[in-house]
């Protein structure tokens, strides 16, 4: 809706300077979405018109403001949205293999514009296995493990690179319940089954794509991600 002004000056108009002023604060309050200008006070920079309201991206969980990214993906809280992880996918289990992928639904990519510092916060908790297949090549049943690590990556081989921030839990040697209480045994804590971690990385880049997420190696075949989250602020210096 087009800006319209309080007084209107015509022809031998008495030009007041009361009119004048309310003109103008009529048109900051129009420039500010409605908000009036005693809501700004001692808030300068607000006054300006190059001030924005974020873009909410919702499908990426990010809001884009004017000087960066902030937001991320997580599983909903207490409303549990699995992903997983498995050992299909990297090596099938074998000893010598050595390999991460991405674990799915985990990760976004944004394109960057300009020189950007970054903080990737991440975390997640899961349920490993039980898995007690028997082919030979695999270590053995309880000493199966898998490893889950965050990445910050512009090109695939990046996954290799946080591998020294990854958290391995071992393969739920006693079994999951499958009557009441359903789900992990309360002794899989010590023995294997379930972990959780979180952290926070800082990361700089140049213009490019560049993406965040969640990657892991297994030697187990069902690794359950029942929570996890990973955000990212990013500022343009």
């Amino acid at each position: 809706m087009a800006y319209t002004p309080p007084t209107t000056f015509l022809t031998n108009t008495t030009l007041t300077s009361a009119d004048v002023e309310g003109n103008m604060e009529a048109l900051r309050v129009y420039l500010h979405g409605g908000i009036v200008a005693a809501d700004l006070q001692n808030v300068k920079w607000v006054e300006t018109r190059h001030v924005q309201p974020p873009e909410t991206l919702p499908y990426q969980g990010l809001i884009h403001g004017v000087s960066g990214y902030q937001g991320g993906q997580w599983a909903g809280g207490t409303n549990i949205r699995l992903t997983f992880a498995t050992k299909f996918l990297t090596g099938n289990g074998r000893t010598s293999n050595n390999s991460f992928i991405n674990v799915p639904n985990t990760s976004f990519s944004l394109d960057i514009r300009r020189a950007a510092k970054m903080l990737f916060h991440y975390w997640w908790e899961w349920e490993v296995g039980r898995d007690s297949s028997t082919p030979a090549y695999q270590a053995a049943a309880n000493d199966r493990l898998v490893w889950i690590a965050p990445f910050i990556s512009n090109v695939p081989a990046a996954f290799n690179s946080y591998r020294n921030k990854a958290q391995e839990t071992r393969n739920a040697a006693v079994g999951i319940n499958n009557s009441y209480p359903i789900g992990l045994d309360d002794t899989l804590t010590q023995s294997g089954g379930y972990d959780a971690k979180q952290g926070t990385l800082m990361y700089e880049a140049s213009v490019g794509t560049v993406t965040f997420g969640l990657a892991s190696h297994s030697q187990v075949d069902r690794v359950g991600i029942v929570n996890w989250g990973v955000a990212v602020e990013i500022f343009y210096l």
